[in-house]
């Protein structure tokens, strides 16, 4: 049985570069073949065992590395202050916290990930019937420069730092590329909550701009039928009119033949209407009258109340729908989202306050060795803030699109000036308040700028905390190497002291023994 024809191109078809990236390293489990054929998201058994076999391989080969490696760090903690081989040994495993995070997601949402994308294709549908087009190319675009950045910073991260501060004559040394592999697979499965986030934007910026495009088109109706009032008003006779016409002239003012001198709306008599657009006159039009060439401007829907209705109505619909996917893929991905934010935070902090430990000239733990190159640190600080002031900023970009659609949706009832198309925007903008639209991390914040400001001030108030108890620890350790160096000076002192004391008793000793007695 041949399959329905499908009115508008899928979504899906824009991400199949990702998909097949996303499955070699195990981000996602679904049926590829599917995608290609069917360009839908569908369960595979055979997917799912992969993924887990690829997320056991991983596990095992970094805490390989961090056997490794660690062993660099036995005399951290001896050498160093507390504090820095605590937050060395929780940050360890930071990253692979978040990567089991973003796969484990992966394989308890396959099923649902597939049903929002085809929420997403009937959405559009539903615009194509409301002649509101959506263009899919931008996103596939963005899809590749997002994957290429991606690309070049984690080769730029990964060889810099294996050349300039591994050991690399060491075969076991080689290890040091799985600690690409958490950001790398992190950064796949943010890439596709990106673009599927952004093909939201672009729906909801696709009603907006139906609704704009009705109010412009009414001002220009309004425009028109104010010339044609002005224009006719001085005329002593009414204009003259083909009876071929008659039934536009009842569409425009209501009015029938027996009306037709008081009608205003009437045709005017060039080639150009008034937007300043070229009509070409029907063949039966030019048979009739061919002294003078009639044209007429096309009605608003604004001006009828009951179509404008249906329209609008059709749009809020989406729109809501719209706004329910958008709640559903916040689920899907809000813990990954949550992991990534606390990645973000704690590593940028870590990073910076062990850039500030190896300027001073101590150890750091080796996994984050990193620090040791401003170059390499900055680099990596860019890649790590960059996907997470990324997905914040389009977020809340998405979340005031998807709100500007009551103003939009307003301007159509002030600028129709009708009873009736008030009271029906009124009713529809009550249902848009009702389903606004944030994105938030598991409840706890809300994806905005406003949270992007706050964890910019808690980066910089723990980071001097941080060196703060740092210097404190230098200092303290410093005094007691410096009590130890007087204790054993002043034992030196005491013993040298001691010595010299029983040799004066000795020779005194001797001196007496020495001295004869006299005899009286």
């Amino acid at each position: 049985m041949s399959q329905p024809r499908q009115l508008v191109q899928p979504l899906l078809q824009q991400f199949q570069e990702l998909f097949v990236i996303s499955k070699l390293v195990g981000v996602l489990p679904q049926d590829l073949e599917q995608l290609r054929q069917k360009h839908a998201l569908e369960k595979s058994r055979n997917g799912m065992f992969y993924m887990l076999g690829v997320l056991v391989f991983y596990v095992l080969l970094y805490n390989l590395l961090i056997f490794w490696f660690g062993a660099e760090d036995t005399s951290l903690k001896a050498s160093q202050s507390t504090l820095t081989f605590v937050i060395g040994l929780f940050l360890t495993y930071i990253g692979l916290i978040m990567m089991v995070t973003d796969q484990l997601t992966g394989l308890l949402n396959q099923g649902q990930l597939g049903e929002l994308y085809e929420r997403i294709r009937q959405v559009d549908e539903r615009l194509y019937l409301e002649q509101c087009l959506v263009d899919n190319s931008s996103i596939s675009k963005r899809i590749r420069v997002m994957i290429a950045l991606t690309f070049i910073f984690e080769i730029s991260i990964l060889v810099s730092t294996y050349i300039k501060l591994v050991d690399y004559t060491q075969v076991l040394s080689l290890l040091w590329i799985l600690t690409a592999i958490p950001t790398f697979i992190n950064t796949m499965d943010k890439i596709w909550f990106a673009a599927s986030l952004y093909a939201l934007k672009e729906r909801f910026e696709a009603i907006n701009a139906t609704l704009e495009d009705l109010v412009a088109e009414h001002e220009r109706y309004r425009d028109w039928l104010y010339k044609a009032e002005n224009k006719f008003s001085d005329e002593t006779e009414p204009p003259q009119y083909d009876s071929n016409l008659e039934y536009l002239y009842k569409e425009l003012s209501g009015m029938d033949r027996a009306s037709a001198g008081k009608n205003k709306v009437a045709p005017i008599a060039h080639s150009l209407n008034s937007f300043g657009e070229s009509v070409q006159e029907p063949r039966k039009l030019q048979r009739a009258n061919t002294n003078r060439m009639i044209n007429l401007a096309p009605e608003s829907e604004l001006s009828n109340a009951a179509k404008v209705e249906v329209k609008l109505n059709n749009l809020c619909q989406v729109h809501d729908e719209v706004c329910e996917i958008g709640k559903a893929m916040n689920g899907l991905w809000s813990y990954p989202i949550l992991a990534l934010m606390a990645y973000g935070f704690l590593i940028f902090t870590a990073q910076l306050y062990f850039l500030y430990c190896a300027t001073q000239g101590q150890i750091i733990p080796s996994l984050f060795r990193t620090a040791k190159n401003p170059v390499i640190t900055a680099i990596f600080l860019m890649y790590t803030s960059g996907k997470c002031i990324y997905l914040i900023y389009l977020s809340w970009k998405t979340s005031l699109t998807s709100k500007r659609t009551g103003i939009s949706l307003h301007k159509c009832g002030v600028v129709a000036d009708d009873n009736a198309v008030y009271e029906i925007v009124n009713h529809l903008s009550l249902k848009l308040l009702n389903h606004a639209m944030d994105f938030s991390a598991c409840g706890f914040f809300t994806l905005d700028m406003e949270t992007l400001y706050g964890v910019s001030g808690g980066i910089t108030s723990y980071l001097i905390i941080l060196i703060q108890f740092n210097l404190a620890a230098q200092q303290a350790k410093e005094a007691i190497q410096s009590f130890s160096s007087f204790n054993e000076t002043a034992g030196l002192v005491g013993a040298a002291t001691e010595i010299d004391n029983v040799s004066s008793t000795l020779y005194s000793l001797v001196t007496t023994m020495m001295t004869p007695i006299s005899l009286t």
